[in-house]
């Protein structure tokens, strides 16, 4: 649960930065893509796998 500065609890604000910390639909679908491909091959990735959305902000 987030808590404000003060240690109190403050749901409405965590909420808020939980939404805005989502990546947007498009790079979830493509994580999704992606993992079920590798299951289909039988494959791995080893490493990490950049994605850049539209407004260029990378997942």
């Amino acid at each position: 649960m987030y808590k404000n500065h003060e240690g109190y609890p403050a749901p409405t604000e965590g909420r808020a930065i939980r939404e805005a910390d989502k990546p947007p639909e498009e790079v979830r679908h493509f994580r999704l893509a992606m993992k079920l491909m590798c299951q289909i091959c039988h494959v791995r990735i080893l490493g990490k796998v950049t994605v850049v959305d539209k407004k260029g902000q990378r997942w």
